[in-house]
């Protein structure tokens, strides 16, 4: 059984004062884990992405671990910034420029990010709660949609590239 899906983490991460104690611990254990390990291994033990973003008025790379969900050959990542009312940095930094470096389960390269809208959102956001029911809470925690992100490796950008170029 996943970690997050028994009551002890439900209860955990109900705590305001665990959930701060997490957001300062393990972020950046998790950065240095996911590095060395290629994506493998993570303080939840959870599937947990590092996504690397170019900061959209600085320039400079940020690196961010968060939970994820793996569909197919693409990484879903949700916008939720713990519950907070404002979206978090990384998805600015994507929607500035949506090319971005993940480390995820021996991969290590580039993806494009693309936001689920409609029924796509909808039918992500399903698998999503199911998947990682934490997500329900942060939605119920915040008046704003939690955004809902789906990023696509290299072979996925290579073939579009391919595809626009043929007439």
């Amino acid at each position: 059984m996943p970690l997050l899906k028994t009551d002890l983490m439900k209860n955990a991460l109900e705590s305001p004062r665990v959930v701060a104690l997490l957001k300062r611990i393990v972020p950046p254990l998790d950065r240095a884990l996911l590095r060395v390990s290629r994506g493998w291994v993570n303080t939840a033990m959870q599937s947990v992405v590092l996504l690397e973003t170019v900061g959209a008025r600085s320039g400079r790379t940020r690196a961010v671990p968060m939970l994820c969900m793996p569909l197919g050959g693409d990484i879903v990542v949700v916008g939720s910034n713990w519950g907070k009312r404002s979206d978090p940095a990384w998805l600015h930094n994507l929607r500035a420029n949506p090319i971005a470096r993940v480390h995820y389960r021996g991969y290590v390269g580039p993806v494009r990010a693309s936001e689920a809208t409609g029924e796509e959102r909808q039918d992500l956001w399903r698998r999503l709660v199911r998947f990682n029911p934490q997500y329900a809470r942060y939605q119920d925690q915040t008046d704003r949609i939690l955004p809902v992100v789906v990023l696509r490796r290299a072979r996925a950008i290579s073939r579009e590239s391919s595809e626009r170029r043929e007439p």
